[in-house]
């Protein structure tokens, strides 16, 4: 078994060229779109749906506690006491700018 990423890259790549699974070693069906085996994408389906499920569940946490302590959840940074919006005006003003591909404007109250 390969130790370093070179030794790794180049296994991966002879296995690629053979028509194998790079991860196995198992010979893949001609026909098949993927380079993987079934054995393997099976268990990168499972090994990735078990990460996000413990990744959704810290950050669910890391959201709740922040937004209890009246901080913005996204970026932990402290809201004042009369301000009424969950998320910063940093916050704000990047997902603006993400959502819509310019900077917001801010109305001026009566």
């Amino acid at each position: 078994m390969p130790t370093n990423s070179v030794e790794k890259r180049t296994v991966y790549l002879q296995r690629k060229e053979q028509g194998c699974c790079p991860r196995c070693g198992k010979k893949v069906r001609k026909n098949s779109k993927y380079i993987y085996c079934e054995d393997c994408r099976a268990f990168f389906r499972n090994y990735n749906s078990e990460m996000s499920e413990s990744l959704n569940e810290t950050r669910k946490a890391r959201y709740d506690e922040r937004k209890e302590n009246k901080q913005c959840p996204r970026c932990g940074k402290k809201l004042g006491k009369k301000y009424t919006k969950t998320i910063c005006e940093t916050c704000l003003e990047k997902q603006y700018a993400y959502n819509y591909g310019k900077k917001r404007t801010v109305k001026k109250g009566k």
